[in-house]
């Protein structure tokens, strides 16, 4: 199986841990629903607690780490270079696999990918929290980093006021319960076939983008959306 790779079973994943020396290693079951937590704009203790009854593992990236301190709870996996992270590895369980990468050619988020990556991991979903607000460079190395990810896998981006789902052609959206609300389609990359029913302003098999189309501070005009993609990473930012 390859990078992030993806698995026909039915069934969902769940991780397992075996011990090397004192320290965890955490392995992987075919199907997993992975919750990342950067460290951007904070979760609220309970909407982390709800995405952690909803995960098969939990990472905490760097200083995503006082999230889950905040709340009361530990990730199954703390990584990062440790450069914002203001805690001490005493403080870390022993059943919390502890990795600090101290390379400065990657990201926090890159590394945690990688991560995935060499584990050999099947995901079915990524569910990441505190990947926007604070700073907008960090807010734009995220998503430029989500177009890297395989696109059979379902990837959300959830904070405060807004989400950010990346749909491609293998992971269409479908939008419920959220009429009026408004809506941006914005490309990560060069986007064929755009699609859509439900919105105010429809779009049939449209290309976007960086300096062509997009279609931004569209409505949900139904209380159920669909949008697809023939090919490329495309981003739909949905507001609170």
């Amino acid at each position: 199986m390859g990078r992030y790779a993806q698995s026909d079973g039915a069934c969902r994943g769940q991780y397992k841990r075996k011990t090397v020396g004192l320290f965890p290693i955490v392995t992987f079951m075919p199907r997993s629903d992975i919750l990342m937590v950067l460290g951007g704009e904070p979760p609220g203790d309970e909407i982390l607690k709800w995405y952690i009854e909803e995960s098969d593992l939990t990472i905490a990236v760097d200083s995503g780490w006082l999230a889950f301190r905040h709340a009361g709870v530990f990730p199954n996996i703390l990584i990062g270079d440790m450069d914002s992270w203001t805690g001490v590895k005493a403080e870390v369980p022993d059943d919390v696999e502890f990795i600090e990468d101290k390379d400065q050619n990657s990201t926090d988020f890159q590394k945690a990918l990688g991560l995935m990556d060499s584990r050999d991991v099947a995901v079915n979903k990524l569910v990441i929290l505190g990947g926007l607000g604070n700073r907008t460079d960090h807010l734009l190395g995220n998503l430029i980093h989500i177009g890297t990810i395989p696109q059979a896998i379902e990837v959300i981006i959830d904070s405060s006021k807004e989400w950010v789902c990346r749909v491609t052609v293998d992971t269409p959206l479908i939008i419920k319960g959220q009429e009026g609300a408004t809506i941006s389609l914005l490309p990560r990359d060069s986007c064929l076939g755009v699609s859509s029913t439900g919105l105010k302003w429809e779009i049939n098999e449209v290309d976007f983008s960086f300096v062509g189309k997009v279609s931004q501070s569209n409505l949900c005009a139904s209380n159920e959306v669909k949008i697809s993609v023939q090919s490329g990473n495309l981003l739909v930012f949905l507001q609170k």
